[in-house]
């Protein structure tokens, strides 16, 4: 008997001090450079297809799950939806460590306007486990509450989106 596969969906909601369409830029254009934002969590990465703005494009990406471990994973993951209106981005696992306890990994981050310099930004995390025993991919909601909170503080001292 085949063993049904589940979908499962992870949340994680910040508020930020941060204009919706400034950091929704960062997340759209400036992807290429979060070892550089982000330099304790993302070792590379590079567009390997596309431009890595556009749908369609692949990145790859060289991480670590603890800023304090040694030990970095890789994944491809392919933009498979970019809704500008909704400032919602989906990148898709196609490749790497994700998919060796997962049968699909996807990310998706939509950032919503409260006011004129604030909004909410929430990341979920579908996915499906190769093994029900495989654990659940927590880490990456942390990760990703992680990049959104420096982020805003970033903006917050600086007052300006990077450049």
């Amino acid at each position: 008997m085949a063993q049904l596969s589940r979908q499962h969906v992870l949340e994680v909601e910040s508020e930020i001090k941060c204009p919706a369409d400034a950091f929704y830029d960062l997340l759209k254009n400036k992807i290429i450079d979060t070892p550089i934002l982000f330099p304790e969590i993302y070792k590379s990465s590079k567009v390997l297809q596309g431009d890595g703005k556009s749908l369609g494009s692949v990145m790859h990406w060289v991480y670590v799950i603890d800023a304090k471990s040694d030990q970095y994973l890789e994944v491809k993951g392919k933009l498979t939806e970019a809704d500008d209106e909704k400032r919602s981005l989906t990148y898709t696992a196609v490749g790497g460590d994700l998919l060796k306890t997962h049968k699909s990994f996807a990310a998706r981050v939509s950032v919503t306007p409260k006011s004129k310099e604030s909004s909410i930004v929430k990341w979920s995390i579908i996915y499906e486990k190769l093994n029900e025993d495989d654990p659940n991919p927590l880490p990456y909601c942390d990760i990703f509450a992680g990049i959104t909170s420096k982020y805003d503080a970033h903006f917050h001292n600086n007052h300006q989106v990077i450049n």
